[in-house]
């Protein structure tokens, strides 16, 4: 849910829906995009980030910012489970050229990542795990360096005029 002044809310449902999710809530349909200030911000949740086409949804619509909220705690401390999401969003970031956001809980042990991630997969910003804290992160819009052209114009080529 998204609450912008004098504006309508905006509301996005999760769509990967597996096990304790599927048996407690609806699967949604809304594409996840909406617009602020002039950036185009894509939203996903949580399992989503497994799913790389989820992601090239929000490429195809040319989204500046994608942010990614999870509630993915353990009750164990596991930094495998930890670095594996990371690198789904490093990947996610680096395949649609696009920075992403991720924000998650901390308690008991946090199993993904709050930080920020580049348009080529590199860490921007990054909470101390397991430690209350507050990311601020001033978004622009930047131009592609060299390699994010290439992937961008590759992608393109293969997304839009391979169909």
């Amino acid at each position: 849910m998204l609450f912008q002044p004098n504006q309508p809310v905006w509301f996005y449902d999760k769509r990967a829906l597996w096990g304790w999710d599927r048996e407690h809530f609806a699967q949604g349909s809304c594409d996840g995009i909406f617009e602020i200030a002039g950036i185009s911000v894509g939203v996903r949740i949580c399992f989503e980030v497994r799913f790389p086409e989820y992601f090239r949804e929000l490429y195809a619509r040319k989204t500046d910012l994608n942010v990614v909220l999870f509630y993915d705690v353990s009750d164990v401390d596991d930094t495998g489970r930890y670095d594996l999401i990371k690198g789904h969003l490093q990947t996610r970031a680096v395949e649609n050229v696009s920075t992403i956001v991720s924000v998650d809980s901390i308690h008991p042990y946090q199993t993904a990542p709050t930080a920020v991630f580049g348009k080529s997969g590199q860490i921007l910003k990054e909470c101390t795990r397991n430690q209350p804290e507050l990311l601020i992160y001033d978004f622009e819009k930047t131009e592609d360096d060299f390699g994010e052209m290439g992937r961008r114009r590759i992608s393109d080529t293969l997304f839009f005029e391979g169909k």
